[in-house]
């Protein structure tokens, strides 16, 4: 399949008076390619067919898997056991998508009043003397 503006090369230079052989060595396409586009006029439409998951079968252990919280490669591991014959990259994408679906955690922010609530940060810090002496500030 070519693409959009190949498609408008070659009827712009069909329409300037170029050969399909010199439209082919020009745009670097079989000559066959470019007259068939030539042909038929338009841009054929490819539609995509929809397949069945071969994971499909295993969608509701996969479910089960991820309330457990194992990983992509985990599951992948039990469905090889289970007979599973398909690649570890459906397994990990169908698990990124459930996992996205899920109830993110969050957290309520809330807010006091001034005075009512304090927040303390504690950290350690090393002085250096001039003298070379170290002190160790815990603040």
């Amino acid at each position: 399949m070519i693409r959009k503006e190949t498609y408008m090369d070659i009827k712009s230079l069909s329409r300037e008076g170029f050969s399909v052989r010199a439209i082919a060595r020009m745009l670097r396409l079989n000559r066959r390619t470019v007259k068939k586009y030539l042909e038929e006029g338009s841009r054929p439409v490819y539609t995509q067919v929809e397949r069945e998951s071969v994971l499909k079968p295993y969608y509701g252990m996969v479910k089960s898997w991820i309330e457990e919280e194992y990983q992509a490669t985990k599951i992948y591991d039990l469905l090889l056991i289970q007979g599973y014959a398909g690649s570890y990259e459906t397994v990990k994408r169908y698990v990124r998508s459930l996992k996205e679906q899920q109830t993110q955690l969050a957290y309520v922010r809330f807010e006091t009043l001034p005075g009512q609530q304090a927040q303390v940060d504690f950290s350690d810090f090393k002085i250096v003397e001039a003298d070379g002496t170290e002190t160790t500030v815990i603040s």
